[in-house]
């Protein structure tokens, strides 16, 4: 049993709520798989618990009242601390908790939040909903784990509307997990901030704090996405920080992480997860705290251009013309999708209304994949080809337009020269209006 570093807090196990549902007795699976391959798992204790270190620096917003003699796994534990950030959304949802009133926490991010090579049970996510269920057994807590194997968080914003909302309402308190799965992008790092103020923005003003992971070779986002944490005073946990920190230390491997590149092991879960109860324990310490901020009072680091994002599907949008498409379900995560297989190129054309626009396609490493042309009003915007050395049946996201104010407008798909038995799978599209002023 590992030891917690505040102490037991009297919190209290709820009835278990799962995304898409909210209800049954199971935590959710999404299908969709990375590239890498599914490797055996050790169950490998994750550091020794008998090294002791000592505690020497914190950071400024990271004021929770510490041990000073921690064990290296507690030492790794209280690294992973970033920032504290602000707690008053925090304090509000769990006092909310506290009275058993009904809550949703979501989880959005890609496969390390979904919890690829470990059962559902033994994800991070689910562990730290579990704990809070043990903490406030008069609660019903609903749990929404919206983590898609493979992808960005351009196309977790595009589908957060559908999977981080819409299964039970406004959540209360979001975890956001992009780190490895981001690049450093201008579009990236926009869709990133956007997806933070759009969660902020909600009308339950949920809690929401970052979560920045790793991968065995040292990538991640998470310079420059803590920029984002910083200025609207979240609370931030880095994986990052910690495993770096053990592994230059010599406490713990790579291998007591993880059994692949990037995805935790049942025994890497705990430790993350004990991460996220270790920051929940650290809002009840000694300390200042920063103050809670309005993001529409805060000016973006990166912009925030595509908050007010939606998708849209076969289930929400009717071609014009549909040509040699079929409403066909290719990937599970995306069960309303188009594809066409052959035919004579007709295309496939929608009247829509939006600002920007994005396009979320199907890409493999297939011969088949082929590359379509993509037109607004008549012009061509852009190429998107499906093909990928690195691809593995992914969802894709592709900035389309970026405009100039919501307008109507006509958007036509075709694929580049005679498309004979060329595949191009459309999953969805992105788009932004003003509903939400960013």
């Amino acid at each position: 049993m590992r030891k917690k570093l505040i102490g037991t807090i009297a919190f209290l196990s709820a009835l278990t709520i799962f995304a898409g549902s909210c209800g049954g007795n199971t935590p959710a699976q999404t299908t969709a798989a990375p590239a890498a391959a599914e490797t055996e798992q050790t169950g490998q204790s994750v550091v020794s618990e008998t090294q002791t270190e000592t505690v020497t620096e914190t950071t400024p917003e990271t004021s929770a009242v510490i041990n000073e003699n921690l064990t290296s796994e507690e030492m790794i534990i209280q690294r992973s601390l970033l920032s504290m950030g602000s707690d008053e959304r925090f304090a509000k949802v769990l006092s909310k908790a506290e009275n058993g009133e009904e809550i949703t926490v979501a989880y959005i991010g890609g496969s390390i939040t979904e919890g690829y090579t470990v059962q559902p049970e033994e994800c991070w996510a689910y562990l730290t909903h579990r704990w809070l269920c043990e903490q406030y057994p008069d609660a019903k807590i609903n749990y929404v784990n919206a983590g898609l194997s493979g992808t960005p968080s351009t196309l977790g914003l595009i589908r957060s509307d559908r999977d981080v909302i819409a299964p039970c309402g406004d959540p209360d308190i979001v975890f956001i997990e992009f780190a490895v799965n981001d690049d450093n992008s201008a579009v990236t790092k926009e869709a990133y901030e956007s997806l933070v103020r759009k969660m902020l923005s909600l009308e339950s003003e949920p809690a929401v704090a970052l979560l920045f992971m790793r991968t065995d070779n040292g990538y991640s986002c998470q310079d420059w996405q803590k920029e984002v944490g910083y200025l609207y005073h979240l609370p931030m946990i880095s994986v990052n920080d910690a495993l770096t920190a053990g592994i230059d230390a010599g406490t713990m491997t790579w291998a007591d992480y993880s059994n692949d590149g990037a995805h935790p092991n049942p025994e890497g879960c705990k430790l993350v997860a004990e991460m996220v109860e270790y920051m929940f324990e650290a809002f009840r310490g000694n300390g200042d705290r920063l103050p809670d901020v309005d993001p529409k009072d805060v000016t973006p680091i990166y912009g925030s251009e595509y908050v007010n994002m939606h998708m849209l599907d076969s289930a929400s949008l009717t071609p014009v013309s549909i040509g040699e498409y079929e409403n066909t379900a290719p990937l599970t995560a995306f069960p309303n999708a188009w594809t066409r297989k052959t035919g004579d190129n007709e295309g496939i054309s929608f009247d829509m209304e939006f600002d920007d626009l994005f396009i979320v396609y199907h890409c493999n490493k297939n011969k088949h994949f082929g590359t379509a042309e993509v037109y607004v009003d008549g012009e061509k915007q852009c190429d998107v080809n499906s093909f990928a050395e690195d691809g593995w049946s992914n969802p894709v996201p592709q900035l389309v337009m970026r405009g100039d104010g919501v307008q109507k407008h006509e958007v036509e798909i075709k694929l580049e020269g005679d498309g004979e038995k060329t595949y191009f799978g459309i999953l969805a599209f992105g788009y932004t209006n003003e509903e939400l002023a960013p």
